[in-house]
């Protein structure tokens, strides 16, 4: 794995602690400020969200198969696995980073349920 694909995963196993994401300060320094998400419901998440009030619920969970596609300089997407134990449940996650002020900031996320048999 090359540096910048282990710095991403490092930053996306941030946002999977309940240290982060119950930080605004913490979020506010991983997410632009025009992130959104497509939820593993299909709904839209966050698309007008305010940067002093935003707090994700804590998740537990085991990142795997981390996948990094350049896409032009500075964007990114990247693809992996999430099993979440408690919840029984394994997601595909795609997240696009993009270089802002010399940071990697999460653009985009989404997550899609994968079907108990095809895990």
């Amino acid at each position: 794995m090359n540096k910048l694909a282990y710095h991403l995963q490092t930053l996306e196993e941030a946002l999977l602690t309940t240290e982060v994401r119950q930080s605004t300060d913490r979020l506010r320094e991983l997410l632009t400020d025009y992130f959104f998400e497509i939820g593993s419901s299909g709904r839209i998440l966050y698309q007008d969200w305010d940067q002093t009030t935003l707090q994700i619920d804590p998740i537990e969970a085991v990142l795997s198969e981390f996948t990094m596609h350049p896409l032009t300089e500075g964007h990114v997407l990247v693809t992996y696995r999430l099993v979440q134990p408690k919840l029984n449940r394994v997601t595909r996650r795609s997240s696009i980073w993009v270089l802002v002020d010399g940071r990697w900031k999460m653009r985009f996320h989404q997550g899609t349920v994968v079907p108990s048999e095809a895990t």
